[in-house]
């Protein structure tokens, strides 16, 4: 009697990934990709409510994020090498295990789609916002010309001594919102929902952040309580500590990112994260209150562009990935 040969996963060919309902509404009408409306008083909290708002046509917003604490994922990077570098330190890692998250992060970045190297993380955040992860300079093209001109925009009217001139620097940030919401429209589609939700997110949300919680990894670094399941999402001192220690350690020949440069970056991905979904979301007709939403949060988000350039940054070099 004969029995037919079983397969295993890795014989199987691999499932094609479905259109997202963003992608496939684009291709029938242009109009169907308008998300739904977000409650102009949202905040991003944890992962769940990162997930839902950035989600459809906001992609750019998840993309700004991920630029923005890219030194999370050089950080887990430098931990992966570390764990074949000194392996009589990462002896009790704790459950689920996390030597198979490490050794994958080692040995596959760059070479596998999912866990984009360095280079190819520049290459994504480069044609979108004008600048790579590790140089932190004004930017060029669009996206820094259009985001500044709208965040003047918005401290000019938050800043205002006399209510006299109030409908004018109204007016004023609605000229500046529209060029910078089409150019962020431009941008959505097949490319930037794979770069957002498959490759980016694969290599921070998926690989990164869980090996930086880890709590047997930040008793290695001297930590004694990791920071939560909400980080980077919500602030979290252990974090900022965490990333100190880590590229004070494993990166001697530059200078460490402090836990206060740390937590201006952290600042600026998630208030720059929500105003990008308040610019996306806003129409012309938009109503008093979210009029005032957008430039609340835009006026936040340069705040905290400024608390990240005004020092020294810290040094967050290319890894050498893959």
């Amino acid at each position: 009697m004969s029995t037919k040969p079983t397969s295993s996963a890795t014989d199987r060919p691999a499932r094609t990934a479905q259109p997202s309902r963003a992608s496939a509404a684009a291709k029938a009408s242009p109009a169907a990709i308008k998300p739904a409306p977000v409650d102009p008083h949202f905040r991003i909290a944890d992962a769940a409510t990162f997930g839902k708002i950035t989600s459809d046509s906001r992609h750019a917003a998840a993309a700004y994020f991920y630029l923005e604490l890219d030194c999370l994922v050089h950080c887990a990077g430098l931990v992966a090498a570390d764990f074949f570098a000194r392996p009589q330190l990462y002896t009790a890692l704790g459950r689920p295990p996390l030597a198979p998250a490490l050794a994958e992060l080692a040995a596959r970045c760059g070479s596998d789609e999912r866990i984009p190297n360095q280079a190819q993380r520049d290459a994504i955040y480069l044609p979108l916002f004008g600048r790579t992860a590790h140089v932190r300079d004004h930017g060029k093209g669009d996206f820094p010309r259009l985001r500044d001109a709208l965040i003047a925009a918005a401290s000019a009217y938050a800043e205002r001594v006399f209510d006299t001139g109030e409908e004018m620097l109204r007016e004023r940030v609605r000229t500046e919102h529209r060029p910078l919401r089409d150019y962020l429209q431009g941008l959505a589609g097949d490319a930037l929902e794979w770069s957002s939700q498959s490759a980016l997110a694969g290599a921070a949300r998926d690989r990164a952040y869980p090996i930086l919680r880890n709590e047997g990894v930040c008793a290695i670094f001297g930590i004694s309580t990791p920071p939560g399941e909400r980080w980077p999402y919500l602030p979290d001192s252990n974090g900022d500590k965490l990333i100190e220690e880590v590229t004070r350690t494993l990166a001697p020949a530059q200078p460490p990112l402090t836990r206060e440069q740390f937590s201006n970056r952290q600042r600026a991905a998630v208030r720059g994260a929500e105003a990008l979904i308040a610019v996306i979301d806003y129409t012309e007709d938009g109503s008093a209150e979210e009029l005032a939403s957008l430039i609340t949060r835009c006026y936040t988000w340069g705040s905290a562009l400024a608390s990240v350039n005004s020092g020294p940054q810290g040094a967050t070099p290319p890894l050498a990935e893959g």
